[in-house]
């Protein structure tokens, strides 16, 4: 039963939680600092903590800001209708006295314009802006592309940004929704497109999929709703073809691709056919795909994929 698109939210692949990390006041203490590593291409990364006031007044996160990013802001993920939103939450966030305040599923940090992709096994060091206990240094553990998260509230969702553009993206959520395809009947190149509309098509936004280039277990579908776009890499598995990550131009490569999984003969044939069938489309639908910044790693894309396919994420 259709019920809302991504059932994907949240878990960083970080196996270190990030020692504890405080000002001088101690009033504002910052727990398990991580951040999913990049494929290649992407612009945006993200950020998950832990904020624990422990003093009598309350606090608010107003700012951040990194040597990594052109800016880094605050997000918020609302569900509203069976609509997933993510936005800018301009206002700051509150941090109430004698609380803690959890950076996962509700809320992440983003790093836009990242000039150098985050790779597994380094650290971002970010400066957070505090209302009242000023600024603190903090050192985000860059860890894996996808997989439950360690310790940032034990919100065990799956999903990697990877650089995911949120401005104004708005999807139907599917939690706990089977996402692998049937196998049966038609060829993949007409399958995929018929399970991709009954799973995001809706009346009032129209789901325009093509092309469809399919290599042995792997696929990538572009795909146009909304006057937006993006390409989706898909996997075959033991029942049926399941979308393994959302991206734009992050996965146009035979680079990226190998990062993601892909053998480097699957990932080469695979960016080939690709180039070769998009290089008959409209440089405006092109333009589209493009502006879906970053990687979104739905339900399942560490299942029949492996985990082992993104070891070495990143590196």
């Amino acid at each position: 039963m259709m019920k809302t698109i991504f059932s994907f939210l949240f878990g960083l692949l970080i196996a270190t939680a990030a020692v504890a990390q405080q000002p001088a006041a101690g009033t504002i203490r910052i727990d398990h600092a991580a951040s999913h590593s990049m494929v290649p291409g992407a612009k945006v990364g993200d950020g998950y903590l832990v904020i624990t006031n422990s003093g009598s007044e309350p606090d608010k996160l107003v700012a951040a800001s990194s040597d990594r990013a052109r800016t880094v802001q605050l997000h918020q993920m609302t569900m509203a209708n069976g609509i997933m939103t993510m936005r800018e939450l301009k206002g700051g966030l509150a941090i109430p006295a004698g609380q803690t305040v959890t950076l996962a599923p509700s809320y992440h940090l983003m790093f836009q314009d990242v000039a150098k992709p985050f790779k597994q096994g380094e650290t971002i060091r970010a400066l957070l802006s505090f209302e009242k206990a000023g600024t603190i240094t903090v050192d985000f553990a860059v860890g894996k592309i996808a997989g439950p998260l360690d310790d940032v509230g034990g919100a065990a969702k799956t999903m990697d940004h990877g650089g995911m553009d949120h401005g104004a993206m708005s999807m139907p959520a599917m939690e706990g929704m089977d996402m692998e395809m049937d196998m049966s009947g038609p060829p993949p190149e007409e399958a995929i497109p018929t399970t991709l509309k009954t799973m995001f098509e809706r009346p009032d936004k129209p789901l325009t999929i093509l092309p469809v280039v399919v290599e042995n277990d792997w696929a990538i579908a572009g795909w146009q709703q909304d006057g937006r776009g993006g390409r989706a890499l898909l996997k075959k598995g033991h029942h049926g073809w399941s979308v393994f990550l959302c991206s734009g131009d992050g996965i146009k490569e035979a680079a990226a691709l190998e990062k993601a999984g892909l053998s480097v003969d699957d990932a080469k044939a695979l960016a080939a056919d690709l180039a070769e069938a998009e290089s008959k489309l409209d440089p405006k639908v092109l333009a589209l795909f493009a502006s879906f910044e970053g990687t979104v790693m739905m339900a399942g894309g560490a299942g029949d994929g492996g985990q082992g396919g993104h070891e070495g994420h990143g590196q």
